[in-house]
């Protein structure tokens, strides 16, 4: 079980330093992000995060003006991290087409269906007329370094006749919308494969994906 976000630790007098600072600004971002995550958008108020994160309530609007400007902020923060909602893995064999697409398909599957992500999902489809804006961003960031990684694969392999993909870009976009997508929205509505069954279903459309492009 993951341990509870840190609390600010209260300063003594005068102004803080720019490492406090810093310091205090990620545990607003920590204790924000899983007071939206458990209690909803409409659930969190500005008390409960300034409490939460152990500040001042003046001290939270010197940094976010609104909570729509903490929710903005602190959900983006999330996007971008490689750590959230569960570690990244280390780039696979390049050299390995068929095994280098499958670890990447079991992450993006592994980051699809995790708890975490689907509560995040799910509340940034609740709110898209309030932050569309966000809503884009949490499909394209939090897509994009996995579906380059996937389109530099295809090139790879292109340019030594291993296989035929003329258009590398929207060939890895198809891929990761073939083996992560479905369990995605499956995982929105509480199914969620067990993992034996999904990862044979991951490598199936794998070797699919493969048969399609052998020249």
């Amino acid at each position: 079980m993951s341990s509870p976000p840190p609390q600010a630790r209260p300063r003594r007098g005068g102004r803080p330093s720019r490492e406090e600072t810093e310091r205090l600004n990620e545990v607003v971002r920590e204790h924000a992000l899983r007071l939206f995550l458990d209690l909803g958008y409409e659930g969190t108020s500005m008390d409960a995060i300034a409490r939460a994160a152990g500040t001042t309530k003046a001290s939270l609007y010197a940094r976010y003006p609104s909570k729509e400007a903490v929710f903005s902020a602190v959900f983006e923060w999330a996007i971008m991290r490689r750590d959230w909602p569960v570690p990244e893995p280390p780039p696979p064999d390049l050299d390995d087409l068929e095994g280098a697409l499958t670890a990447i398909a079991d992450a993006a599957v592994r980051r699809a269906v995790d708890p975490t992500m689907i509560k995040f999902s799910r509340i940034a489809i609740s709110h898209v007329s309030r932050f569309p804006e966000l809503a884009r961003r949490s499909q394209t960031v939090a897509v994009w370094p996995r579906q380059q990684l996937v389109a530099d694969l295809l090139r790879r392999h292109h340019a030594t006749g291993t296989i035929a993909a003329d258009d590398p870009d929207a060939l890895a976009e198809h891929f990761l919308g073939m083996v992560s997508g479905a369990p995605a929205r499956l995982a929105s509505f509480g199914i969620v494969r067990p993992p034996e069954e999904q990862e044979r279903h991951t490598r199936e459309l794998v070797r699919l994906f493969l048969r399609a492009l052998r020249p």
